[in-house]
């Protein structure tokens, strides 16, 4: 088991991947498809203002991964992040697959995304998740070399881990299909994404359920959210009521990327090294 600081049990992160147009800009005919675009731009101009009021209510840091495209289409969006003290990381620049591109291409892609970002809000830019959590060995490498801490792709354990080997360790924060709110309400007709658009209530219980869950084995509960997604109001509340309920528990521990790293750089934590 994993100890955590000041003897919590266990911990939580939200997480918000800010894809806005990114995700869907191959698919908008150079730009034709208005309404597609709108659906992620909801994201960045609606959707994360209420959700940085919603965690500054409850005093809660998160953290973003960003595409370094929303950094050139929003600048201010992502200032405005990190202005509130939430955490930044690289999320591709158009939020490409890394298995569909060769090694020298994502290595031009993460330096660039992460060039764009620091440049940006002026601080350095050291967390990852790769679009769609499809990661690559050689991406994994890269990531090492270009001194990044941690990732957050990857789902070979409910707790934090080591990837990379034993000589240049990267921290992996792992993810769960079933802590995504994109798989539960998401939808877009063309091209066919999603298909089901949940009740709140279902997801609701779905989510607090693996809390309890992650609470009885001393894991880390990472919420992966899309602003276009959860912040749509009926969603937003729900988020709300999920943070009542987290914040009920005294024994979690709510980090960021950054603290979890520097909980283990002190040597308080001794995690296992998995290959993937």
């Amino acid at each position: 088991m994993v100890i955590w600081p000041n003897n919590k049990r266990f911990a939580a992160t939200l997480s918000f991947d800010l894809d806005a147009e990114s995700a869907w800009e191959s698919s908008s005919m150079n730009g034709r498809r208005l309404s597609l675009l709108s659906m992620g731009a909801y994201g960045r101009r609606v959707a994360v203002p209420r959700l940085l009021d919603l965690l500054e209510r409850y005093e809660i840091r998160a953290q973003f991964y960003i595409p370094g495209r929303i950094a050139q289409i929003d600048p201010e969006v992502v200032r405005s992040i990190a202005k509130a003290g939430h955490g930044i990381g690289c999320h591709g620049f158009y939020h490409e697959r890394v298995d569909e591109m060769d090694s020298a291409q994502n290595l031009q892609i993460l330096t660039d995304s992460k060039a764009i970002l620091e440049q940006t809000i002026d601080r350095e830019v050291c967390h990852y998740r790769a679009p769609l959590w499809e990661i690559t060995p050689d991406v994994v490498q890269s990531l090492i070399e270009l001194g990044f801490h941690t990732d957050s792709s990857l789902m070979g354990d409910d707790r934090p881990y080591l990837v990379g080997g034993p000589e240049h360790s990267l921290l992996e924060l792992p993810v769960s299909w079933l802590l995504d709110d994109f798989e539960q309400f998401a939808y877009s007709a063309e091209p066919a994404v999603g298909g089901v658009i949940e009740e709140p209530d279902k997801v609701y219980r779905l989510w607090a359920a693996e809390l309890a869950g992650m609470r009885e084995f001393g894991s880390h509960f990472m919420l992966t959210m899309h602003p276009e997604v959860i912040g749509r109001p009926s969603r937003l509340m729900m988020l709300e009521r999920l943070i009542q309920l987290m914040r009920s528990h005294e024994d979690l521990w709510f980090c960021t990327p950054d603290t979890v790293h520097a909980h283990w750089r002190a040597g308080n934590i001794e995690l296992p090294m998995h290959p993937y």
